[in-house]
């Protein structure tokens, strides 16, 4: 990041020194959100009309151009002034890259076919529902005589014989399985 400060027609009490080190210390603040952009160039300038003490920052990166202007009887003031300005645009413009990039995310995964698995888990850990299995062992013909009792098309039971987990479903086609591990 590269940072220019220019002065112009300062007042006789402004030390146009201090006001370029206030200057580049605040722009440490706005170099945060540029820090991913070398290329990113940042322009104070600094000038006083009257009684009016004026700053403007400038800002040109690949991605970004913008600039603020605030206006005080103050100079430090008017530049921590321009300097917020332009953090909270730099916020507003962060903010909008994020959800830009989260609402891409949930498309691309919309369009997904159910036939292919993602080989990724849910995205939200809260969006899963948790049964818990009886801890009483059963035998194959009792976990069928539950499955047609409960009228759910899956039932998950821990073998009486193997110790095992089984579980019995129904398929599309009405034909009942066992998975065994």
């Amino acid at each position: 990041m590269k940072v220019t400060v220019t002065t112009r027609h300062l007042a006789d009490n402004l030390n146009p020194e201090k006001l370029k080190a206030y200057a580049l210390k605040k722009s440490r603040r706005i170099g945060k959100y540029l820090k991913s952009d070398e290329e990113s160039t940042v322009k104070f300038v600094l000038w006083t009309e009257k009684f009016r003490d004026n700053a403007e920052i400038t800002i040109k990166s690949k991605v970004l151009k913008t600039a603020s202007t605030f206006e005080t009887t103050d100079m430090l003031a008017a530049i921590d002034g321009a300097v917020d300005t332009i953090i909270s645009k730099l916020k507003k413009e962060t903010d909008k890259k994020i959800t830009a990039k989260r609402r891409g995310l949930s498309r691309s995964q919309d369009n997904i076919p159910a036939s292919v698995p993602s080989g990724q888990g849910p995205a939200d850990i809260s969006a899963v529902k948790v049964r818990r299995l009886s801890r009483k062992l059963m035998t194959v013909e009792e976990a069928l005589l539950q499955l047609n009792a409960s009228g759910e098309s899956v039932v998950a039971f821990r073998n009486s014989a193997t110790s095992d987990v089984n579980v019995l479903y129904v398929d599309n086609d009405g034909q009942i399985t066992l998975v065994e591990p």
